[in-house]
């Protein structure tokens, strides 16, 4: 029996080897057959992936394009400012220092912004939500302030005044509108220290 066995191995082994390659054989063949059938569809696949990769190259390149053009106007318009809206009078007839449309913070939890009448007159910084409405103080006196402009924040062209119980976030419509409130602050600042130096002091 042992011999009988020994016999059979021998051909049985080679029997499951020869099943195995022609089962692997025909998986290969229907697959072949399979992803032939496939092969027209695949290429028009190719060929909308050509010009997709094509199309995506020309918008992206429309996209830069309109990118630096909207950078370029933005600077332009940073700069095309006529002199005498951006300008500050210190002795201006009816006291008013600087006016204009500036977006103010909210000192909610919210953090929201609004756009108000903003002006610098008798020493104090006020702003109004329309035109004719009553003015509101934001800062009393602006000898114990201080203003600067701020950069780490999510908008452009922001700036702060800061006062000894607050401080009030601001935002111009440009760099240069920027730069006149900062100026205009300073400047009302060093006038009011001027005028009433001496009984600021003795306060």
């Amino acid at each position: 029996q042992i011999n009988v066995l020994q016999a059979k191995k021998k051909f049985e082994i080679l029997d499951a080897m020869l099943s195995f390659m022609h089962a692997q054989y025909t998986f290969f063949q229907q697959g072949y057959s399979l992803l032939h059938e496939l092969d027209p569809y695949m290429k028009k696949l190719a060929t909308e992936l050509d010009q997709l990769v094509i199309d995506s190259a020309v918008e992206k390149r429309e996209m830069e394009h309109k990118h630096a053009l909207i950078q370029q106007r933005t600077l332009l318009q940073d700069f095309s400012y006529d002199d005498s809206k951006v300008e500050f009078n210190i002795d201006a007839p009816n006291g008013v220092v600087m006016e204009g449309y500036l977006f103010k913070r909210a000192s909610n939890a919210f953090k929201t912004w609004n756009r108000r009448w903003f002006s610098i007159q008798n020493s104090q910084l006020v702003y109004q939500k329309k035109l004719k409405d009553v003015l509101t103080v934001v800062v009393e006196d602006l000898r114990l302030c201080t203003v600067k402009p701020c950069e780490d924040i999510e908008r452009r062209f922001c700036f702060e005044v800061v006062s000894p119980t607050k401080s009030c976030m601001l935002q111009a419509d440009s760099e240069k509108l920027r730069q006149a409130w900062i100026q205009a602050v300073q400047a009302s600042i060093a006038s009011a220290y001027r005028e009433s130096p001496d009984s600021y002091y003795i306060e």
